[in-house]
């Protein structure tokens, strides 16, 4: 059928790949990437091709391979060292290596090929993963929201727009969710507000009825406490700080 698969010996009526059919569906996707630029058609022929469906799964099981010889090896000959990788996580192809004593930094080469290149973005008491700033404040991690579009010298197109051909319902939905968000991935007031403000400004210039926005943002509040609670700010407050005018 049509929507499952699994591992086995026998197919049957079902459609299967034998191991070297696999290896060659898989080789011919890699090498057969095609895009235009123009008139012109080019063929990608380095690297994985990251425009199509399974890159990245692609991309972890190429890494996680490596990962786990590395690791399942350390365990039986140090085990000490190995317990250093507890806090490790990688999404794709960004890492973070907390509390490991630096030892990620002095072994990466002992676990990945030659021909992958690493590149250290950040170290020390500050960094950015994924959608986070975080640093390490007396001993407290801090996080707060990170988006690279912030840095860009030029406007983004974010968020829905009440002109669009969209129901009003899912312009504030839209809204609510990204407020949410900011809230969930951010642990300080004076962090959230900043976001939060900025937010509520864009989608007014983008339509926002003041009272409907409001009204929305009081219901999500209500829905999820703990994710404002944390701010130890009284709820009407938050509204009006967020929807006050620049």
């Amino acid at each position: 059928q049509w929507g499952k698969s699994f591992w086995g010996k026998k197919f049957k009526d079902s459609v299967g790949y034998t191991r070297n059919s696999f290896k060659v569906a898989v080789k011919h996707l890699i090498k057969n990437c095609f895009f235009t630029v123009g008139n012109t058609v080019l063929r990608q022929a380095i690297g994985i091709p990251m425009v199509i469906d399974p890159a990245p799964f692609w991309a972890n099981l190429f890494l996680y391979a490596y990962e786990s010889s590395y690791v399942t090896d350390l365990i039986t000959t140090d085990k000490v060292k190995a317990r250093h990788f507890h806090s490790t996580k990688r999404f794709i192809d960004d890492l973070c290596a907390l509390n490991d004593g630096g030892v990620f930094g002095r072994v990466y080469k002992d676990i990945y090929p030659e021909e992958l290149e690493l590149k250290v973005e950040h170290s020390g008491v500050h960094a950015a993963f994924l959608s986070l700033d975080i640093s390490i404040i007396d001993g407290i991690f801090v996080y707060k929201l990170f988006d690279k579009r912030d840095a860009f010298p030029f406007s983004i197109v974010r968020m829905p727009y009440t002109s669009s051909n969209i129901p009003e319902t899912i312009f504030y939905s839209a809204m609510v969710g990204e407020f949410l968000r900011i809230a969930h991935s951010t642990m300080l007031y004076k962090d959230f507000l900043p976001k939060a403000t900025e937010l509520l400004r864009r989608l007014n210039n983008q339509g926002a009825i003041r009272h409907t926005s409001s009204r929305n943002l009081r219901k999500i509040m209500h829905r999820h406490p703990d994710e404002f609670s944390r701010f130890g700010i009284d709820p009407e407050r938050i509204i009006e700080d967020v929807l006050s005018p620049p």
